[in-house]
């Protein structure tokens, strides 16, 4: 009955109609993410699958709907396997994160991509990958690898070969009179990892020199704060809505570094030598 007198009120209103419809939208999705955030701890607790490394558990254009990192316990395979718990048809939880903690791309990065253009280098759109196990710093990340620099989870899409730790390169030697002169555009990662805002890249300070590197969370295990949320369900498909942006600013990107000559887009000339 209360909802018909609100109704019934906001429609003798003195407005116009389109301003009522304006209205009506922002109250209803302020609802909605509201209750969202009471429910599962996110303001925006639904992504879009857009690549094919969960397959087939996970598909591209799946919605996905996340539970916030905060209001849950992340079960990782090693733990899984003991407790016989399993999420998406495999031992352990799949997880959205932040790479290396970039940020993730905002309305008006999804405008730009519309348009072919970037929404910077120091943010990216989140992964979502399955938690195998937790590493405190300074142990190996794999058997036999490196040290993890820092606490965090380790991770592998389904359907990839190699962990997330392990899937990228290193490039070269850092251009440390680079890096001098773009103290502001470099951002600490953890323990001697850095990003170049500038163009995305990761910059390893080892004992033996430092290097630029790329790769998903290559050598770097995700931080806590780095993790959004715990994949909890999926809609099939009904994603590529979503994904019509992304898709939009790829064919761009490949446009444009196919129409260039090889020394323009040597870009990684800025960083490593």
């Amino acid at each position: 009955m209360w909802l018909m007198k609100i109704g019934e009120w906001f429609e003798s209103l003195p407005l116009p109609g389109f301003v009522k419809d304006i209205i009506f939208v922002v109250v209803v999705v302020g609802g909605i993410s509201l209750l969202s955030q009471l429910a599962l701890g996110l303001w925006t607790p639904m992504v879009a699958v857009e690549s094919g490394s969960m397959v087939p558990n996970l598909n591209i254009g799946d919605i996905i709907l996340v539970q916030g990192a905060a209001r849950t316990e992340i079960i990782p395979w090693d733990l899984a396997e003991k407790r016989n718990y399993s999420a998406f048809n495999k031992p352990g939880d799949v997880i959205l994160y932040r790479p290396y903690g970039k940020a993730s791309p905002n309305l008006l990065d999804q405008l730009m991509m519309l348009v072919g253009l970037s929404p910077g280098q120091d943010k990216a759109t989140p992964i979502i990958h399955r938690a195998l196990r937790y590493v405190k710093e300074g142990e190996p990340m794999w058997n036999g690898g490196p040290v993890a620099p820092f606490s965090g989870y380790i991770t592998k899409g389904d359907h990839n070969e190699v962990i997330d730790q392990m899937a990228g390169q290193i490039i070269g030697s850092a251009n440390l009179s680079y890096i001098e002169a773009h103290r502001d555009e470099i951002r600490v990662v953890g323990n001697d990892i850095f990003i170049d805002k500038e163009t995305g890249l990761v910059i390893y300070r080892t004992k033996n020199g430092t290097y630029v590197g790329e790769g998903i969370s290559y050598l770097a295990p995700v931080k806590d704060e780095w993790v959004i949320g715990v994949a909890r369900a999926k809609i099939p498909l009904v994603g590529y809505i979503r994904l019509l942006p992304n898709i939009i600013y790829d064919e761009a990107r490949k446009i444009k570094i196919a129409g260039l000559e090889p020394h323009e887009s040597n870009f990684l000339a800025k960083t490593a030598q």
